[in-house]
């Protein structure tokens, strides 16, 4: 399980800390708008700034991914996130929706794991 975990969290991590690198250095030029919702909603996104903070966030989270210590928690941490993104993709930019569920499915693999689910739901000791 550990294994599956691990494997789950270098995959997850890799379109993170991919899409802060590139908006950052910008090796990959975002597609060009179809008129779609979505691409307006990235456009604006992009354009007002909130691109900034999303890529620090996926960063950080892409970093926590890769240590073991901090995999569990980054995993949970991500999982709204990701969800968030399949929504998006679903009902605003379908072109996406393979890819946002791939993610989700990385994610699960990180943070089903039920040894560390037990510890998270078990009562405190006090």
């Amino acid at each position: 399980m550990r294994r599956l975990q691990s494997a789950s969290a270098i995959l997850l991590s890799v379109p993170l800390i991919g899409s802060a690198a590139n908006h950052a250095f910008g090796w990959v030029k975002p597609p060009m708008s179809d008129g779609s919702r979505g691409a307006q909603m990235w456009d604006l996104i992009r354009e007002g700034g909130l691109m900034n903070w999303l890529a620090a966030g996926h960063l950080l989270l892409g970093i926590l991914l890769l240590v073991p210590r901090t995999r569990f928690a980054a995993g949970l941490m991500q999982l709204p996130v990701t969800l968030g993104i399949v929504v998006f993709n679903v009902t605003m930019f379908p072109r996406g929706i393979a890819l946002a569920i791939g993610m989700l499915v990385v994610n699960l693999g990180v943070v089903l794991n039920p040894r560390d689910l037990r510890r998270l739901l078990a009562p405190s000791a006090g």
